[in-house]
């Protein structure tokens, strides 16, 4: 079953219907992996990287997409528990990946893991990320980081410079408005945008408390947090945020227009849709790193998707021995290229210029990195809070409100996680 064919099951039949409708082997290519993913757009990338895996390894990849979150993350955990599960899935990394691994759903891959340190095309500073109980559970297929986008041609007309300390990003925020721009657009919608802006803000306001609070080693009720959220209420409040209900597929279109100064979105596959809406790398849009609020200098927040293999995969071996050659930089510069930079092989050269730069900026001057937050948490927990944050963006009247009801739900889950994972 193809992509399109795969989509008109899960709309028809359900959940139960899809996961019973999953292709079988004779309507796979011969020598490709299935791979299901949430990312309808990314099938030329996929193909093309696929292309090189083949003539690497024998096999290429089938991309089978369900473009709805929600529907996806329901569709491979009830794949995962049948007799045929794809071969690959896209998955977030840490938490996300150890959901899945501590349930016995994922194949182990400290061997494609330990060939691609030792080729030079992973850096095993990322092991962390993809580990469960000392095994390692999946790949890097993305990584990007979370970073300030601005137009360039709002901030030449208004004399403005990007920021490098936190009173000069303030004073961008409040000259953008003052000339009836709104400064930053962000959105509650689909709860995970809640989740980036809050790693984003969250570390630039107290890195160490942030990288604490997702290793539940501090609280939602520490000083750090409430200081955090007032300064969250308090730009709210005077206006340098959208609506929580915008819709945050049209901040590309919204920063070329110049009704938004500045969105913050991952630094590489973002510049895409910013180059579809009619701007250019440079010229157009530009970028900046989020400065710190207290700290000397700032802290970025990564985002790396994972591949995964389900250990119940028809090709098992196949992929397995695929994934150990997946980063290798002629199968990644195809990939990457498409995304104008994505790869986390560090010898693949990011397309786009603006990426590029940030990229040897954050690697050259050791620029501290943290994981976001959606991946960097048990999941339950995370929806949690994002649900609470999402509505604390629509209505910031009572951020001690908030912060005690995330607080509840930080001891409760954490508990059922650590008690699960014993």
């Amino acid at each position: 079953m193809r992509r399109r064919s795969f989509l008109g099951a899960v709309g028809a039949l359900g959940l139960a219907g899809a996961t019973s409708a999953c292709a079988g082997p004779e309507t796979i290519p011969g020598d490709a992996l299935q791979f299901f993913n949430d990312a309808a757009s990314w099938e030329p990338g996929y193909l093309a990287a696929g292309d090189v895996l083949r003539e690497r390894t024998g096999w290429g990849l089938s991309p089978q997409t369900i473009p709805n979150a929600s529907s996806y993350e329901q569709v491979i955990r009830s794949l995962l528990q049948t007799k045929n599960p794809p071969d690959l899935v896209k998955w977030g990394s840490g938490y996300r990946m150890r959901d899945l691994a501590r349930a016995g759903s994922l194949a182990e891959l400290s061997s494609a893991w330990d060939a691609s340190v030792a080729a030079g095309w992973l850096d095993d500073a990322m092991r962390e990320d993809f580990t469960y109980q000392g095994g390692i559970y999946g790949m890097p297929l993305i990584q990007g980081y979370y970073v300030m986008f601005y137009n360039v041609e709002v901030f030449g007309r208004l004399g403005l410079e990007a920021p490098t300390t936190w009173d000069d990003f303030l004073a961008v925020c409040h000259a953008l408005k003052n000339d009836g721009v709104t400064p930053i657009g962000t959105t509650q919608m689909n709860i995970w945008p809640v989740a980036n802006w809050f790693s984003m803000l969250a570390a630039a306001y107290d890195a160490p408390w942030y990288r604490a609070l997702c290793r539940n080693e501090a609280s939602f009720l520490d000083d750090q947090a409430i200081g955090f959220m007032e300064l969250w209420q308090d730009m709210i409040r005077q206006g340098l945020h959208t609506s929580a209900d915008s819709v945050g597929d049209n901040f590309p279109s919204m920063l070329a227009s110049g009704q938004i100064g500045m969105q913050p979105t991952p630094v590489s596959w973002s510049t895409q849709s910013m180059e579809l809406a009619g701007m250019e790398s440079g010229s157009g849009f530009d970028a900046f790193l989020l400065p710190a609020v207290q700290a000397p200098a700032p802290t970025v927040v990564t985002e790396i998707a994972g591949l995964v293999v389900p250990d119940r995969s028809r090709h098992l071996a196949e992929a397995t021995e695929a994934m150990a050659s997946w980063l290798a930089p002629d199968v990644q510069q195809p990939w990457s290229d498409f995304l104008n930079g994505s790869s986390a092989n560090l010898q693949v050269t990011w397309s786009d210029p603006v990426s590029q730069r940030l990229q040897d900026m954050i690697r050259d001057d050791g620029v501290d990195v943290v994981n976001r937050y959606w991946e960097n948490s048990p999941p339950p927990l995370v929806v949690g809070v994002t649900q609470d944050l999402g509505g604390f963006m629509a209505d910031p009247s009572d951020p001690r409100g908030v912060l005690e009801s995330l607080q509840r739900k930080a001891e409760s889950e954490w508990s059922y996680w650590q008690e699960a994972t014993r």
